[in-house]
């Protein structure tokens, strides 16, 4: 825990929430073409200690609110906070600042210490000797330092992408499905490679210059949640002026809100089951290597691939167990022990897949797909060799999942439509969960089946406008199990058992 002035903040459990108000924030938003001056009243109304009342009965532990940016205006805005400030410390509410890296980060610690502010936030890479900050960062691990808290800056607004100015609502390929945006993938890599304590995203609603949908929360909220991380909660404008005019939908919208955070600090363990995966993804992740390896976890997240991040500096040592493929993204080869152990690995039954120029063994097999691989039966197992150098992160990972083959899915989904799904289990193996992120469609959704390979005993279906869970009925289908859900709105966790 971090604590300033006589507060704590509890980063295992806490909930926050971005909490706009004062001079600052509203000299920030008449830069914006769209700011009104409802959205001005709205952060002077939001300062003030009455607006606090809005967190009656949520989850929200704690605000975290703009502290100083390095211009004149730092005291007056920290002082047009402090009745806030002192409001929220009643009421058992944290207060977290947020301190630009344009600011003076000495001086804007002080000045939350004294004002009793539970502790500090920054983008700025400033020492500060004898003094704790949450550190926020942009995405990369080169160099990567050893910390209880990470804050991913570069996190996106999860869905469907969009193209505002083109007028459409989704954006894809001439033949693809639509492109979706999710920080889970990244989630996953940092707790692989930093395994922080406390992972948290900081990223704003879309600007739709309309008030998003309660949906639209509840994905942002569920995108981090399911993979172990906590989104730092951002209300868009159109819904801060509603809910102070105390519009039905912004409410409705506002309880959405906060049934999603008390659901997942309810099933607050599944953010430490482990990720199911049958495809190892090796590489060192920094560097020149950093775009590859980052965009073919996007991309195999994606395309619903189960995969394990398997750094290559600890691979050696990292067990290949249950793996049905391992592809090795690096340019630059490994050492030679760790070279012996991924040809040991395809001899034993894996498959392996390697960039060009890596040595060919076996015997090749000149009918096998997709032609951009020379591939060879090796062993038990086969070897896939690039042909050509720079690949296409996208070819790379449908190639990967291509060359390992659907026959040895652990999970299939049906009838899901748009979306994503993340699987994971305790580590003892005798229970798990599915998530499941649809996107909104203006058609009636069918029930959704789930096959698993593993022939669970049981499972329930938890959605988040429902107290209970739903039964799921239940099918053999040799070699595994079908279960089968109620149509699922835009997020289900099915909670399986042995």
């Amino acid at each position: 825990m971090i604590g300033r002035g006589g507060t704590t903040v509890d980063l295992d459990n806490w909930v926050p929430l971005r909490w706009p108000c004062g001079p600052l924030e509203i000299e920030r938003g008449k830069r914006r073409e769209a700011f009104t001056a409802r959205e001005a009243e709205v952060l002077r109304a939001w300062a003030e200690p009455a607006a606090l009342d809005l967190l009656s009965g949520s989850p929200v532990s704690g605000l975290v609110v703009t502290w100083a940016d390095g211009s004149a205006g730092d005291e007056d805005h920290q002082h047009a906070l402090a009745p806030l400030v002192a409001a929220a410390r009643k009421r058992g509410l944290s207060i977290v600042g947020w301190a630009s890296a344009t600011a003076d980060l000495r001086r804007a610690a002080a000045t939350a210490q004294a004002s009793g502010l539970a502790a500090l936030a920054t983008d700025s890479a400033d020492p500060l000797p004898g003094g704790e900050v949450l550190r926020f960062r942009k995405r990369g691990f080169d160099p990567r330092p050893p910390s209880d808290f990470l804050g991913d800056l570069d996190a996106v607004w999860p869905g469907m992408k969009m193209d505002l100015k083109a007028g459409v609502d989704a954006v894809s390929g001439p033949t693809g499905a639509p492109w979706l945006d999710s920080n889970g993938w990244y989630v996953r890599l940092a707790r692989s490679l930093v395994n922080p304590r406390t992972l948290w995203l900081a990223f704003e609603p879309s600007d739709l210059g309309q008030a998003l949908p309660a949906t639209a929360y509840l994905q942002a909220i569920a995108d981090a949640e399911a993979y172990g991380a906590r989104w730092m909660v951002s209300l868009d404008p159109h819904l801060r002026v509603g809910l102070l005019d105390r519009r039905a939908a912004a409410l409705d919208t506002w309880a959405t809100i906060g049934r999603s955070l008390a659901f997942f600090r309810t099933h607050r363990a599944w953010a430490g089951y482990v990720p199911a995966g049958q495809l190892g993804v090796v590489s060192d992740y920094k560097g020149t290597n950093e775009f590859l390896s980052f965009e073919v976890l996007n991309l195999l997240a994606r395309q619903g691939s189960l995969y394990h991040v398997l750094e290559k500096d600890s691979a050696l040592q990292a067990p290949f167990d249950g793996l049905d493929a391992v592809v090795y993204v690096d340019e630059a080869p490994p050492a030679a022990d760790l070279v012996r152990k991924l040809y040991a690995f395809a001899e034993s039954g894996g498959t392996l897949v390697t960039p060009s120029g890596w040595e060919e063994r076996g015997v090749h097999d000149a009918d096998a797909w997709p032609s951009r691989y020379r591939v060879f039966r090796y062993g038990r197992g086969r070897l896939a060799v690039a042909r050509e150098e720079a690949p296409d992160p996208q070819v790379l990972a449908e190639d990967a999942q291509l060359l390992m083959s659907h026959r040895n899915d652990r999970v299939r989904v049906f009838n899901a439509g748009t979306g994503l799904f993340h699987h994971a289990t305790s580590e003892d193996g005798r229970s798990g969960v599915l998530h499941t992120f649809l996107f909104p469609t203006p058609y009636q959704r069918p029930p959704m089946t789930v096959w698993f390979r593993k022939p669970w005993a049981g499972a329930r279906a938890w959605m988040v406008d429902k107290e209970e869970a739903a039964p799921t009925g239940r099918t053999a289908v040799p070699p595994g199990v079908e279960f089968h859900l109620p149509p699922v709105p835009v997020y289900c966790a099915l909670e399986v058992s042995a």
